[in-house]
């Protein structure tokens, strides 16, 4: 299983809209057609901004390919939705991670 974990950083004037936008707009279209499932939202306590707030948001998928193909069918179009939303006020980078057994 496939972790597609983005950690997003929501500057201060835009921080309650972002989250509004998150749960009710992006999170339902990324999970629309199933191929990502399991959306977990959790604040990062340890991060240091005084400008604002960092979140980490994360999904899981059954393989890579299917991670890739959401990602030219969806995620591509969520990302310009975002920019075009929030501009430079959000910014976020993506991790990729394969659960292991422990």
């Amino acid at each position: 299983m496939i972790v597609y974990n983005t950690t997003y950083h929501a500057h201060t004037d835009v921080n309650d809209e972002f989250l509004t936008w998150l749960r009710n707009e992006y999170i339902p279209a990324a999970c629309r057609d199933g191929r990502l499932t399991e959306p977990r939202l959790t604040m990062v306590l340890n991060a240091e901004a005084d400008d604002g707030t960092n979140y980490s948001l994360q999904f899981r998928a059954r393989t890579l390919d299917t991670l890739r193909e959401w990602y030219e069918d969806v995620g591509d179009d969520l990302v310009v939705a975002m920019s075009q939303r929030f501009g430079h006020r959000v910014a976020g980078f993506s991790t990729l991670l394969e659960e292991m057994e422990l």
